[in-house]
């Protein structure tokens, strides 16, 4: 395994780990409303767009 593998594979176990500690509600403000949603939920969609900015950027 290179680097780039040990690096992706470490931030995917923190990622998972935040996502099952985080419970509750959270209400996300969007340009024309507002959602309320799991914190987990919320932060696998942020998580999401971040890897897919990643990878069109890169």
């Amino acid at each position: 395994m290179n680097r780039n593998t040990i690096w992706a594979l470490v931030i995917l176990a923190v990622v998972v780990v935040i996502l099952i500690v985080n419970r509750g509600t959270v209400s996300v403000d969007l340009l024309l409303t507002s959602i309320s949603l799991q914190k987990s939920f919320a932060f696998l969609g942020f998580t999401a767009v971040g890897v897919l900015v990643g990878v069109l950027l890169k």
